[in-house]
């Protein structure tokens, strides 16, 4: 078919190379896979080592550099039994950066194709596992998700998006179109899902009861252009959220990091102007850069955009004053950012900005205690994206 600048095919992702766990050989979700991918090369290991999987495969073969590891594990899915810790419980280790615990359901881990310069699973996760694994065994995790629900007692909210792109592998994975109904059908069950992608058209049809939450991740169009490498366009995930708004799914909008370049809070104020003119979220969270200090250390090799970003990271500072947490052996200073007075600064505006067009809940992500206090949000009441309700957060 002859396309036209008004007619542009968006083909859906396909990796170059699949590793299947043998366990899960013949699972609905390999057998779904496989058959939407025929051409790519496909191997079979018999267990889940992170070094049985990289040795079987051939796209990962020759990569030297961590970058290129990365950007090769981009091209690689794994699929892999559930495993006991697909549910499990997320806790902030370093307790002075406010962050409410949640339930964790790990359908994917370094769950995406896209390339954004500051995705902080480059080296917490990715290094160690350099590919892309999605989760077969539907049943068993539905098992699970069952248990954690019912030892709750009270309604739990699922993030499907801390490890992974909720929609960005929808296609392949069938998880929404498979999980979506069954929150729907669980008095206290809840499902978060967190994205950049617009690949929404095969979960508007769901019934989800409200009981399925989608987070847009936003940026300013200029810079998810230039860091967010892939990931579709700004205008593109804005009318995905659209979409889902009139499907009726409650929708929440992460404005994560904002960048200070030149000029930032001009274009910062038209990118939350074009978010409330077109969609209405209930929520937003704010965020800002930053990075692990190991993470911090390799701006120089690690990112693909050019030097612009390292050239902000300059004169970033770690969080906190060195301290020696229980069951380390070493102090740790939390991650690097700009000072409190240039985050602060960052967070008033965008809250003003947003208070121009709703009264919707806001807050910070990982965010100290004198920030938040600064910005005029009350701590005690955290309504991040992720969270179901209000949460507290200790400062103990």
């Amino acid at each position: 078919m002859r396309t036209t600048n008004k007619q542009k095919v968006i083909r859906k992702w396909k990796p170059e190379e699949i590793i299947v766990n043998a366990r899960v050989k013949h699972d609905p979700i390999t057998e779904h896979v496989l058959q939407n991918c025929r051409g790519v090369p496909v191997r079979y290991v018999e267990d889940g080592k992170a070094t049985t999987i990289v040795n079987a495969s051939e796209t990962l073969k020759g990569t030297k550099t961590m970058l290129e590891k990365i950007l090769a594990g981009k091209k690689v899915l794994y699929i892999a039994p559930a495993g006991t810790d697909v549910v499990d419980v997320f806790t902030m280790p370093d307790n002075r950066m406010m962050c409410p615990h949640f339930d964790r359901l790990k359908l994917a881990s370094n769950g995406c194709f896209y390339q954004c310069d500051w995705c902080y699973l480059k080296l917490t996760y990715r290094a160690a596992f350099p590919f892309i694994t999605i989760k077969a065994e539907y049943d068993k995790i539905k098992d699970r998700l069952a248990k954690r629900i019912k030892e709750a007692g009270s309604p739990v909210i699922f993030n499907s998006g801390e490890m992974a792109d909720s929609l960005a592998l929808e296609h392949l994975t069938r998880a929404g179109r498979e999980f979506i109904p069954w929150f729907g059908r669980i008095e206290n069950g809840y499902l978060f899902m967190l994205t950049k992608s617009d690949n929404v058209d095969d979960i508007l049809d769901l019934s989800h009861n409200g009981h399925t939450i989608v987070a847009w991740s936003m940026n300013n169009a200029a810079v998810s252009r230039k860091y967010e490498i892939g990931a579709p366009a700004f205008a593109r995930r804005l009318t995905a959220a659209r979409k889902v708004q009139v499907a009726g799914y409650p929708l929440r909008i992460r404005l994560d990091p904002i960048v200070p370049f030149n000029g930032w809070k001009e274009a910062y104020a038209d990118t939350i102007n074009e978010i409330f003119s077109e969609v209405s979220p209930e929520r937003v969270t704010l965020g800002t850069l930053r990075f692990e200090k190991g993470f911090y250390n390799m701006r120089h090799s690690i990112f693909t955009s050019g030097p612009d970003l390292p050239i902000l990271m300059e004169d970033m500072e770690p969080m906190f004053s060195p301290k020696v947490f229980p069951g380390n052996k070493h102090p740790k200073a939390g991650k690097y950012s700009f000072n409190e007075e240039k985050r602060s600064e960052i967070f008033r505006f965008a809250l003003n900005e947003i208070r121009k067009y709703s009264d919707c809940r806001v807050a910070l992500c990982k965010e100290s205690a004198n920030v938040w206090e600064d910005v005029g949000l009350d701590l005690f009441r955290c309504s991040c994206v992720c969270q179901l309700d209000y949460a507290e957060m200790s400062l103990n």
